[in-house]
């Protein structure tokens, strides 16, 4: 029912109020199930994010419509985690439920309510990322048939990603695939060479993206993909910074407004026509050209969950983002390659890898990255094949 909104203090989805109403019964039915590690550090780092915030925006007087888009979105990711953790963790069946209603409930969102993005690039904007869910839920119950259930089917959506300019999906599908066939490929091998599987696994992370680079480049750069990703692809890397630093240059300006302000955020929905100015100004000295993006605001830089939560709340922000990324990594690394539906808990820890570093908080990811989040509570805490999370399956 996400596809259900309601416009107040930005949008409000009624499944957050649905989750929200769920909170107390759940909390009093299974408390045990919060004293589950890593959950008290992430609640007590996102309650302290949250009041942050609220400090940040009397100290800074934000105005109404904007601190109240701010707090909200914090206590929902809370929220929604909470109750996903206690509920929909209770068994694999429920997660896999949960994954697909959020699949297609962001797709019918799309359908009725598209953005303004979402009508001119429906698929980059709208229907890629659920129905790549989809597609690895699909991928994680076929599991064993490697080639026909993984690789050929998430390899073809890479290269759909590909046409439709979605390249960091595209990426991540296809990287999704590498990870979980290497994986499944090394269950046998023991702990003591556990260090040389990571050393070639972080070798072949390596070669894998360097190679997908090289190629897309090369064929963008001949048009195979477009007029438009040819040229995207001339501007992102025309500077000493390289393609990454071109595709997400807010960094440059949301970097230099934590230095401004490390402790203390500059509010909710923090405004500042400075620090586009300074975007602007880095770029042009890293010799970035620019596309047309037409008329831009106020708002100051970040497109990064970790950089907007510390732009915007201060140090709490940016160190809840700090802890998922570290977890998120950690956990990754550690998958021996038998956990059950490993392509979709490989593919969510990824994309919650990405996200923090280069994706905006916003809607409808402060209702998908709980979800996330709460895969790799999960992914962390299996056993060999089972996890000590999930009750009865």
């Amino acid at each position: 029912i996400q596809f259900m909104q309601i416009q107040s203090a930005g949008v409000l989805l009624v499944s957050e109020l649905v989750l929200l109403a769920a909170l107390p019964i759940a909390v009093i039915r299974h408390p045990e199930r919060l004293r589950r590690q890593p959950i008290p550090t992430i609640l007590t780092l996102g309650i302290a994010w949250l009041l942050a915030q609220i400090v940040t925006d009397v100290v800074r007087n934000s105005a109404p419509e904007d601190f109240l888009r701010g707090w909200s979105k914090i206590f929902f990711v809370l929220v929604n985690f909470t109750v996903v953790c206690i509920v929909v963790c209770r068994s694999l069946r429920r997660f896999i439920i949960y994954g697909i209603g959020m699949g297609l409930g962001t797709i019918f969102s799309v359908y009725l309510h598209p953005s303004s993005d979402a009508t001119i690039a429906p698929w980059k904007f709208g229907f890629g990322i659920p129905v790549t869910l989809l597609v690895m839920i699909w991928a994680a119950h076929s599991s064993r048939h490697r080639y026909l259930g993984i690789l050929l089917p998430l390899t073809g959506l890479a290269i759909v990603h590909a046409f439709e300019d979605l390249r960091s999906l595209a990426l991540i599908t296809f990287m999704t695939a590498i990870y979980c066939l290497y994986q499944m490929s090394t269950t046998n091998s023991q702990a003591k060479i556990r260090g040389k599987r990571l050393a070639i696994l972080a070798v072949t992370i390596t070669c894998v993206t360097s190679g997908f680079i090289y190629v897309y480049s090369r064929y963008a750069e001949q048009g195979v993909f477009g007029k438009y990703a040819q040229r995207k692809l001339a501007a992102q890397s025309s500077g000493e910074g390289g393609l990454l630093l071109g595709g997400r240059s807010e960094i440059l300006a949301s970097s230099q407004a934590i230095l401004d302000s490390p402790f203390l955020g500059h509010g909710s929905w923090a405004r500042d026509p400075t620090y586009s100015a300074i975007l602007a100004e880095r770029r042009a000295e890293l010799g970035y050209k620019d596309l047309d993006r037409g008329k831009r605001d106020d708002l100051i830089p970040t497109h990064s969950y970790i950089f907007g939560g510390w732009v915007e709340a201060g140090v709490a922000g940016g160190l809840f983002w700090l802890f998922v990324l570290g977890y998120s990594i950690v956990v990754l690394l550690r998958t021996s390659g038998c956990e059950p539906l490993l392509p979709l808990f490989v593919f969510v820890g990824f994309m919650l890898v990405w996200d923090t570093l280069f994706s905006p908080l916003g809607m409808p990811t402060r209702f998908i990255a709980p979800y996330y989040l709460a895969a790799m509570v999960v992914l962390g805490s299996f056993r060999g094949s089972q996890s000590a999370f999930l009750g009865e399956i």
